[in-house]
């Protein structure tokens, strides 16, 4: 399954935690679709990359969505938007306690990977990635 890893890029970047969430997909034997969220930021002229049209795109042609929601991003709410609308598998990321926007609580269906410690997140994604309910 190729699964579009949608986390905050400028803002709130968890960069560690991204990457905990990367293994997580590809040890369940999927595919990131993303590739780009785990490498340095871009600072690319508009002109030379678009990248509504670039992630638009990956979110389009991807099976599922995995996006960290435990920190606010505009980016990731509209990438997860676009797969809801797509009738992607949506798969949530966030730290219990965490607030999130109503939106996103209300969206169904989705599955919800809620963690105390980021160190559960790996098998915690996992589960839900193999889980084919």
């Amino acid at each position: 399954m190729k699964v579009y890893l949608s986390v905050p890029m400028v803002a709130n970047r968890a960069l560690d935690r991204a990457r905990l969430m990367e293994k997580a997909i590809l040890d369940s034997g999927h595919q990131v679709s993303s590739p780009w969220v785990l490498g340095p930021l871009e600072r690319s002229k508009p002109s030379e990359l678009n990248i509504f049209e670039r992630d638009k795109g990956g979110v389009e042609h991807s099976d599922a969505i995995v996006a960290d929601v435990t920190d606010p991003s505009i980016g990731v709410g509209m990438e997860l938007m676009a797969a809801h609308i797509g009738g992607k598998k949506v798969i949530v990321v966030a730290k219990k306690g965490k607030v999130t926007s109503g939106m996103l609580r209300h969206m169904e269906p989705k599955v919800t990977v809620e963690y105390d410690d980021e160190t559960e997140i790996y098998t915690k994604l996992c589960e839900a990635l193999n889980d084919t309910g």
